[in-house]
């Protein structure tokens, strides 16, 4: 698809470049004019020697290897003036023009040391801010979309937040700061193809090493999510694992596509220092997506127990009590008149446990099927079977009757939100 918006078409940029507003290490209109014109005086000086085009000056290590060949060419036009007495082209044959030449790359490349420093501080001071947004997550579905945004506040335009499920790569949200049906595209591609964490993906190192990574030339990689790839016409991305203890449980990965520049060590490690951040809000927003799920659960259960003896004080009818049944032994065992005696959940199948754990963290069956990409009217199928195999009579019982049972067997699947992620 043509990406929506290019470059071009953003408020304040041009041909490509962040102006000095934006965000993030790219590199800001005042010091890549200084470098296109202090390229364009080694020009005049030495003759076209194929420096890098103003188009190429993107970002800081573009320019600093851009200032790096104009020094060899200026020093080696200068040792040849010396050696010759002879100017190298019709330009002046003063060496003095040469020695200015080479002072002024040098002060350009220390300047330009200093000013990205100073981005690389204020975008560290910028992960403070990003996280703080993260504190208004109720649920670990609002934790995913705010996380994915809050990527924009440390420089980057572009974000995927997945999870890792039985070594499966799934995403669950992406953001594209010009284009929400973009968004949808590449999340739609990503899920339609759920790529097995082997090693024919770089993404694989993640999980083996813990570290984050730093991914070039994406579209000539075979070893990338080519589906992804394809869809989002990423250049370069970062990626750096959510971790849950001393497990991967998901992958955030983002890219700067429309500042039009390489990604570095530094967005690596910027993102890397968010992700450490976003990993310890999930563990949050999971107790309180356990703890809201436990609740309406129970909340149910209370209401329909007490409309069932209302209904009987109503009529006239004495008040429901517990039954008692005398076992073989002769012992009398206590049974609930409302809750359901079979089902006791082993006989789910895979996906019934995907639609399950997705019914524990509150999502509709509509959600479901989007996040499973499935039709609703499978997931309604699904949930049918759910009921019929843990005995319940609505959703919210076969949730409480579900993390009662995970508890008990001490199990991970009972909890809901993040533990899709684990």
């Amino acid at each position: 698809m043509p990406p929506a918006g290019s470059a071009e078409e953003g408020p304040g940029e041009r041909d490509g470049f962040a102006a000095p507003d934006v965000r993030g290490a790219a590199l800001v209109d005042e010091y890549r004019d200084q470098v296109v014109g202090l390229l364009d005086g080694v020009r005049l000086l030495c003759g076209d020697v194929g420096l890098p085009v103003a188009d190429h000056i993107a970002d800081y290590p573009a320019v600093h290897s851009a200032l790096a060949e104009s020094w060899d060419v200026v020093l080696s036009a200068l040792n040849e003036v010396l050696r010759d007495g002879l100017p190298v082209t019709a330009a002046p044959t003063d060496p003095s023009a040469y020695v200015a030449l080479l002072d002024e790359i040098r002060r350009t490349d220390h300047n330009l040391m200093l000013a990205r420093l100073r981005h690389q501080d204020a975008s560290l001071g910028r992960v403070r801010e990003a996280l703080a947004t993260l504190r208004a997550a109720r649920s670990t579905d609002e934790l995913i979309e705010l996380a994915t945004e809050a990527t924009g506040l440390l420089g980057f335009d572009r974000s995927i937040l997945s999870r890792i499920e039985e070594s499966a790569w799934i995403p669950e949200n992406v953001w594209v700061g010009r284009d929400r049906q973009w968004a949808r595209e590449i999340l739609e591609a990503g899920c339609r193809d759920h790529r097995v964490l082997d090693r024919t993906l770089v993404e694989t190192e993640m999980v083996q090493r813990k570290v984050p990574i730093l991914v070039h030339d994406v579209q000539a990689r075979p070893a990338v999510h080519r589906p992804i790839a394809e869809a989002s016409l990423s250049r370069s991305y970062a990626a750096a694992p959510l971790m849950a203890g001393r497990d991967v449980v998901g992958f955030l990965h983002a890219d700067c596509y429309y500042q039009g520049r390489e990604l570095d060590g530094f967005d690596r490690r910027l993102l890397a220092t968010f992700a450490e951040g976003v990993s310890h809000a999930l563990a949050r927003t999971e107790m309180m997506d356990r703890l809201a799920a436990i609740r309406t659960g129970f909340d149910r259960l209370s209401g329909t127990l007490g409309s069932a003896v209302g209904e009987r004080v109503r009529l006239g009818g004495p008040v429901p009590r517990p039954r008692t049944a005398v076992s073989s032994g002769g012992a009398t065992q206590r049974h609930d008149d409302h809750r359901p005696t079979g089902g006791d959940g082993e006989h789910l199948t895979r996906r019934e446990l995907e639609v399950l754990r997705l019914m524990a963290s509150g999502d509709t069956n509509g959600r479901i099927g989007r996040r499973l990409v499935i039709s609703e009217g499978t997931v309604k199928t699904h949930v049918k079977h759910i009921l019929r195999k843990l005995g319940a009579a609505n959703r919210a019982e076969a949730v409480s009757r579900w993390l009662g049972m995970e508890h008990q067997r001490g199990g991970r699947g009972a909890v809901p939100g993040l533990r899709r992620f684990l």
